[in-house]
């Protein structure tokens, strides 16, 4: 059984110990591979309380058909048309809004797990914000709480990638992985999945090199984090502006666009400086992972992408459909992943 460190799945990518996740991603894996007869009742009875402030293709599918196969039930709360918008103090407009934790204090009474997807718009683009949403429903209630992705971290698609990766090579102890920005005709993008993977390889004692443009700088305390992972792993972190620098020798090339902290308000009176972010965004537009790119890396490389991508601006055709990517078991992983995720969190059990 796996002892769970915590009653959340919030910042596990920050907070849980390497030997703690390294020993979760192999009961991910372990309970991917049961028949699925083996599976169908670790859930029963469960339910599944959902919030999406943002648009979501796999994370709402992955989890919802999931939590189906193990007999659980998802409800969908709409924020801001179905049930009365979720608000921090501070926040809160009368018959409009209703204070989080009243929220989280009511639904800890129904149900049996919380999951909540917010960044960006939602949270005024106030970097932090999102997280600290998602962390207050944690601190009120009384029932496991799941990020599904906020303005810092994305902990369901890190455990997916990590999972793909060792599906792929086996051990990741000091396989080579280049996290990079890639060019989007969007900057819309949190900083949440590479913060995530980051953290993430570091305590599978990957050998990490972050490679972005000038101004695309992930969080220093997240850096300074992974640095600490890396160091207890024996691996290591390197940051470079060089695009190919950066993918050369890469056993993995994870390449997605991302926003620039530097250009996000401070606060929720602020607004976003586009015109800045935008300039940063097409300064880089040769940013694009191409059949050139990849031959800078392994002759064995994998492409991973956690979707959507920007097919001809992210990535060309030729790379994100052909042999070397890994995309779409990366999706899959999504639901198994996450599977591990809920059963943890309301069937300890369940894991054996």
């Amino acid at each position: 059984m796996i002892e769970k460190p915590g009653k959340d799945w919030i910042d596990v990518d920050l907070t849980w110990a390497a030997a703690e996740y390294q020993k979760f991603v192999e009961a991910a894996l372990r309970l991917k591979g049961l028949p699925a007869v083996e599976k169908r009742d670790l859930l029963d009875g469960r339910t599944v309380y959902f919030m999406f402030f943002n648009q979501s293709l796999r994370t709402r599918s992955s989890f919802h058909t999931g939590l189906a196969k193990m007999g659980g039930h998802a409800v969908h709360l709409d924020p801001g048309s179905g049930i009365y918008l979720p608000a921090l103090p501070g926040q809160e407009i009368p018959y409009v809004t209703e204070r989080v934790s009243d929220v989280a204090r009511v639904l800890s009474e129904f149900g049996d797990a919380i999951a909540i997807r917010m960044y960006g718009e939602p949270s005024g683009w106030v970097y932090g914000s999102a997280n600290e949403f998602i962390n207050e429903f944690g601190r009120h209630a009384g029932i496991p709480v799941i990020n599904m992705e906020c303005d810092r971290f994305h902990p369901c698609q890190a455990l997916a990638d990590v999972m793909t990766m060792k599906e792929r090579v086996g051990d990741l102890k000091r396989r080579k992985l280049t996290i990079s920005w890639a060019y989007s005709g969007s900057w819309h993008k949190p900083v949440a999945v590479p913060q995530s993977l980051l953290l993430a390889a570091a305590k599978m004692g990957m050998d990490i090199t972050v490679a972005h443009p000038p101004g695309f700088d992930l969080d220093p305390a997240v850096v300074a984090a992974a640095r600490g992972f890396a160091a207890d792993s024996d691996s290591s972190i390197r940051i470079t502006n060089d695009f190919a620098d950066g993918v050369t020798d890469a056993d993995f090339v994870y390449a997605k666009s991302w926003c620039s902290l530097e250009h996000l308000p401070t606060n929720r009176s602020e607004a976003v400086d586009e015109e800045g972010m935008t300039k940063l965004f097409e300064q880089a537009r040769d940013w694009c992972v191409d059949d050139r790119t990849m031959a800078l890396a392994r002759e064995s490389v994998g492409y991973l992408h956690c979707l959507p991508a920007d097919r001809d601006q992210e990535v060309t055709p030729s790379v994100i459909d052909g042999p070397q990517s890994l995309i779409y078991q990366q999706a899959g992983n999504r639901m198994h992943g996450q599977n591990a995720i809920m059963t943890m969190l309301m069937n300890p059990a369940g894991l054996a």
